[in-house]
């Protein structure tokens, strides 16, 4: 079951416009969920409810570059920057309580950048299906993982990949769901939203420009500081065990990655998106998570 956003939410950022779908009460504790690609903000759209009716403000943001946010005024797409878009939103939205985060794939990168930055913003941190980048970077030039990587470095190709990723009806968007949650076909209507978030071109653009930032700006202190450093709040990650976009090998032994509590749970039967493949086991552990129990 999902519920109609109670208000849509602009963040004015120095460098972005940042729209979010809004549920809950005011002044309920809230919780920042945030998509990862090729996704949008209604990624997250079957745990609303659950974390509603327990008690929280759950805020779906729609991530720097993809529609109906804007691009970045500061061409900026590293994780530095998309830490800092999370954090804003948690001003915005909780100036006086921390919040508590969950992100997947790129939204995972943002959430760690974000508890990175400023861990006393952050009661709780659950992150899904791209494991903490200090453990698991080197691992992504493994063999397997470079051949389900290849979109990576296709995606550093401009101009070509994005004709070729918005040919015949996004059919390059819709392999990888295919390719990476291969016992799960996604909703047409959630390929339709996220369609329109990459929508127009620069939208696109922007959207791969994440991919290119890890070539052009990975290696600047502040984006090292984002990426790698240690966790230092409770923590949640989650990894489908049929993934074939970030094989559920790069978890192993991730906990190292964690200064604070860290569980670790693999999900059966769910590939890269599985809080929507696996969502009657994935929402459960993520609201006993958020709440403490």
């Amino acid at each position: 079951m999902t519920v109609a956003p109670t208000e849509e939410l602009t963040v004015e950022t120095a460098a972005a416009t940042l729209r979010c779908l809004v549920d809950g009460p005011a002044d309920a504790p809230v919780a920042i969920l945030v998509h990862g690609f090729p996704d949008c903000w209604r990624s997250f759209r079957h745990q609303v409810a659950p974390l509603v009716d327990a008690g929280l403000r759950v805020v779906r943001p729609s991530q720097r570059g993809y529609a109906p946010s804007s691009l970045a005024r500061d061409g900026r797409y590293d994780a530095a920057a998309l830490g800092a878009d999370v954090l804003a939103i948690a001003d915005g939205v909780s100036p006086e309580r921390p919040v508590r985060l969950v992100g997947h794939d790129w939204g995972a990168v943002a959430c760690y950048a974000a508890a990175a930055r400023a861990p006393e913003r952050v009661s709780h941190l659950c992150t899904m299906g791209v494991p903490h980048l200090r453990v698991a970077a080197p691992r992504f030039l493994a063999p397997a993982q470079l051949r389900r990587s290849w979109y990576m470095l296709f995606f550093q190709l401009r101009g070509l990949a994005e004709a070729r990723a918005a040919a015949d009806d996004f059919a390059l968007i819709r392999r990888l769901f295919r390719d990476w949650s291969p016992g799960w076909r996604c909703p047409e209507e959630e390929l339709r939203a996220i369609v329109d978030a990459l929508s127009p071109r620069e939208h696109l653009s922007a959207a791969l420009a994440y991919y290119r930032a890890l070539a052009t700006g990975g290696l600047s202190a502040e984006v090292r500081h984002a990426a790698f450093s240690r966790v230092r709040v409770p923590s949640l990650y989650l990894h489908g065990v049929d993934d074939g976009c970030v094989g559920v090998g790069l978890a192993d032994g991730v906990e190292a990655a964690y200064a604070g509590p860290i569980t670790v749970a693999r999900i059966p039967g769910a590939g890269h998106f599985l809080h929507q493949e696996r969502a009657d086991a994935v929402t459960p552990i993520v609201r006993r998570f958020l709440l403490g129990e």
